[in-house]
């Protein structure tokens, strides 16, 4: 020390006194208010003595007090340069950085003081202090630990209890409430503290109580009764709840928070017209609520117009503000959304009218009941419109334009029965090719037109245009693969008969062609009538038998001709056409003889065939007399075709059933389980870990007591020192190690969906890994070290003794395990339940759509189809 040092040495010695009392008096003068005059004196103490650290340290007290932080951390910087080993300087610098927001110097300043610092009272204070800045950091398992730490050492504080019960809020513990109801209860706390309290209360009955408790302390407070009424929603007490939170508004109609209270107790109550009004007063108050409240509100109170205003609002700028939902809004509002925009306002709505409204978005209308042609369109659009049913939207088009069109006469029989010449004997022309071979693979219809035409349609809509000078030629060339693309050739020809009949030649039955058979099979179900050919030589066979039943169960009325009687004599042709009336009864109405060729040739020349006479009279008499009824039966046909066809379709795309709830009760039962096996491992891991450090006693005791002396200090090798934390590591991996392999094994029996197991292992993983991290540092940075320098040398070699020294810094798996796991645990859980629910909302949304969309429109057409028929 050089003779300066001495000389301020002795002169600080001189004046310590003096300048003690010159502290005091400034600390009398700022408890007293004088802040200005108390900086005053200790700045002229620290001028006059610059090494007097506690100067330095009651003027940075007196700057904290008048909020200059800054400069208070000046001082307090000054007073540890002066005064390094001082845990009360440090403690302050910390405390007032942290005020600053300077949290990682405050951390080192605190930690200083803490490793320095004896003083129980001033070590609770540091505590407390390092816990705010762990919590200002969102560090918060740090911030509990350091806080509770605080608590043991300091007593009962009122405002540390505060922020121990806050920190343990954030990290979802369930004593919170506890220790917040400790705090709102304190002397002189603010009421408001009940609402915290409350709010991390799992028991309704005791948060009620709370909340009335603070109610006595500050009677009418606003925010407490806005509290109270929440909590009494959630115990089915709305009248009480709803007059709590209208006499708040009555009270402070501007008073955000009050309409705030308002709002969310009528959307708990399920008062959405209400609760939306409230909504539309806060954004007029320019705190708008969020979008996805306003939208539950305007959803459960079914107002297109409120959702109309929140689309624009959330689009406005031609960008949707509102993300996906302002994006589902807006298609909601112009009645264009798709499933997926119904879906997202769907988890939003509030309930399951809300919902219902959300699906019957872009549901079709009604069917217009008692109107045929009307009802025909509507099945036509619902087809066409509706996924599940788009496959039958031709057939009910078909038969919607069909209505509007001639009498449509099918004329069918076997092959080779002469159903080619019959339509050219009706036609008046050769327009039907004829052969010997079985050469109709289409569905060839006569229709009238102003010149004779013809054109092609294929299933897929196509149309090929013709001279109907070639419809022969291309029809006799067509081959199998061609033909079962052609829906129907339509051929247009200047004759009066085919302003009335629409006539229909089909491929014949027994073909051998199996195309040509389908064909004719599918058209029985769609002529209005049917004309059935049979060859005088083949009459009556049992597959035209069959095929007539088919027919006949179909309710389609048929006339027989008997045809090619040109082959036979008078008594063959009396005696066959005894035979066909005879053999299929009510299968057909009549059977009237003819020979179509001299029936064409006649007609070509002018002349009148008497059975073609005889022929057209029948026609008349059973066909086109009746032709209105017979076109509205087939279309009831048609359409009770298309309720049965759509009704498997529907049925076919329903959407499946949410296994949600089974799989919630599940994970429900999976989380029950695993919380019994973190209780049973919080005892068994601790044994394991006792265990393993009485079996390092055992190493210890072997390897020091040959190096002991009798009246000596024991003594160890850094390899010892090196050994024994490789025990400890080994004990405490193996223990935690069958904790992973216990709580994986619950998981695995369970067998919950892969994600959530996925979700949840990992989370086991991780807490297990960090904690076997967490072991390995106190085990090599402080217990092994601690135990050889500290505890050894003085201690009495056995076992037991050896086992308590070391087990005094073992790894705490309460606190480093288990809570971190259990709070990691709840959060999976929560997430799948998040999850789960969404999946259940969806699912059900799925199911209203397609009732409002497939399966009800589909019933309401069923209803309006028995009531035409009833009527008919």
């Amino acid at each position: 020390m050089g003779i300066l040092d001495r000389i301020a040495g002795t002169l600080d010695e001189l004046t310590g006194d003096a300048d003690a009392a010159e502290i005091a008096r400034a600390d009398e003068l700022a408890t007293s208010g004088a802040l200005d005059e108390a900086e005053a004196a200790l700045v002229a103490l620290t001028a006059r003595a610059p090494r007097g650290a506690a100067a330095f340290r009651a003027l940075g007290r007196v700057r904290a007090q008048r909020g200059a932080l800054e400069e208070a951390v000046s001082a307090f910087g000054r007073a540890v340069d002066l005064e390094g080993d001082n845990p009360e300087g440090w403690y302050a610098l910390g405390d007032a950085l942290a005020r600053l927001g300077r949290l990682e110097p405050a951390r080192d300043a605190l930690r200083r003081a803490l490793a320095l610092g004896l003083d129980a009272g001033l070590r609770a204070r540091a505590y407390a202090a390092l816990g705010r800045v762990h919590a200002r950091a969102g560090q918060w398992t740090a911030a509990a630990r350091a806080e509770r730490k605080a608590l043991e050492l300091g007593g009962d504080d009122r405002e540390l209890a505060l922020d121990y019960g806050r920190t343990l809020v954030a990290l979802g513990e369930r004593e919170a409430g506890e220790w917040l109801t400790r705090a709102a209860r304190a002397e002189g706390a603010d009421a408001h503290l009940y609402i915290e309290a409350a709010a991390a209360t799992a028991d309704d009955a005791l948060a009620e109580r709370l909340l009335r408790e603070g109610l006595a302390r500050a009677p009418g407070d606003r925010p407490l009764r806005a509290a109270l009424a929440a909590r009494l929603v959630r115990t089915d007490r709305a009248a009480e709840a709803v007059a709590l939170v209208e006499a708040c508004v009555a009270e402070a109609p501007d008073d955000p928070a009050a309409r705030r209270a308002a709002r969310e107790t009528y959307a708990a109550t399920g008062r959405w017209r209400e609760g939306l009004a409230t909504a539309e007063a806060e954004t007029r108050l320019g705190l708008a609520p969020p979008l996805e409240a306003r939208a539950a509100l305007a959803l459960g109170a079914e107002d297109r117009a409120a959702l109309t205003a929140l689309a624009s609002d959330a689009t406005a700028g031609g960008a949707p503000a509102g993300g996906e939902l302002g994006a589902a809004l807006a298609a909601f509002t112009a009645r264009r959304a798709g499933e997926p925009d119904l879906l997202r306002l769907g988890r939003l709505a509030p309930d399951d009218a809300a919902r219902r409204f959300v699906a019957r978005d872009g549901a079709p209308p009604p069917p217009p009941a008692g109107h045929l042609a009307g009802l025909l369109g509507w099945t036509h659009e619902l087809a066409s419109s509706t996924p599940a049913l788009v496959g039958l939207a031709a057939g009910a088009g078909h038969a919607a334009e069909a209505l509007d069109r001639p009498l449509l006469v099918a004329v069918m029989g076997e092959f080779n029965a002469g159903k080619s010449s019959f339509v050219n004997a009706l036609a008046g022309a050769e327009i039907a090719p004829t052969g010997v071979t079985p050469t109709t693979a289409t569905v060839n219809v006569l229709r009238y037109g102003e010149r004779p035409a013809a054109r092609i349609v294929r299933h897929d809509g196509a149309v090929r245009d013709l001279a109907a000078a070639e419809v022969a030629g291309v029809l006799s060339r067509m081959g199998d693969e061609e033909a079962r693309e052609i829906r129907l050739v339509e051929i247009f020809l200047p004759v009066e008969a085919l302003r009335r009949v629409e006539i229909v030649d089909t491929p014949g039955l027994n073909s051998i062609r199996p195309e040509h058979e389908r064909v004719a099979r599918d058209f029985l179900v769609e002529a209005d009538a049917i004309v059935w050919v049979f060859a005088i030589g083949q009459a009556a066979k049992a597959s035209e038998k069959e095929a007539l039943a088919f027919a006949h169960g179909a309710g389609k009325r048929v006339l027989g001709v008997l045809n090619k009687i040109d082959h036979a004599d008078a008594a063959e042709i009396e005696a066959v056409t005894r035979h066909v009336s005879g053999s299929l009864g009510e299968l057909i109405e009549a059977v009237v003889p003819l020979s179509a060729t001299r029936a064409l040739a006649a007609r070509r020349a002018g002349a009148v065939d008497p059975a073609f006479a005889a022929l057209s009279a029948a026609l008349e008499e059973r066909f086109f007399a009746h032709a209105l009824a017979l076109k509205r039966a087939t279309a009831l046909q048609a359409l009770r075709r298309f309720v049965a066809a759509a009704g498997e379709a529907a049925a076919a795309a329903a959407p499946p059933s949410s296994d949600a709830a089974a799989t919630g009760a599940a994970l429900a039962g999976l989380g029950r389980d695993l919380g019994a096996t973190l209780a049973s491992e919080r005892v068994a891991l601790r044994a394991r870990i006792d265990e393993g450090y009485r079996r390092a006693a055992h190493e210890v005791r072997e390897f020091v007591r040959p190096r002991s002396w009798l009246f000596g200090e024991h003594r160890a090798t850094p390899e010892d020192e090196a050994f024994l934390a490789e025990l400890l590591e080994d004990a405490v991996t193996a223990a935690v190690d069958r904790t992973r392999a216990t709580l994986l094994r619950t998981l695995g029996e369970a067998a919950p969906p892969p994600a959530e197991a996925a979700a949840i292992g990992e989370a086991i993983a991780t807490a297990v890994d960090r904690f076997a991290a967490y072991a390995r540092g106190v085990i090599e940075a402080g217990a092994v070290p601690d135990f050889f320098r500290h505890q050894l040398p003085r201690l009495r070699l056995d076992v037991a003794a050896i086992r308590d020294a070391l087990a005094r810094r073992a790894p705490d798996p309460e606190e480093a395990l288990f809570a971190p796991l259990r709070r990691a645990l709840d959060a999976r859980f929560a997430a799948a339940a998040a999850r789960l629910a969404i999946t259940e909302t969806d699912a059900e949304m799925r199911a209203l759509l397609h009732a409002a969309r497939v399966a009800d429109p589909l019933a309401a057409l069923a209803e309006a189809v028995a009531a035409l028929e009833a009527a008919s």
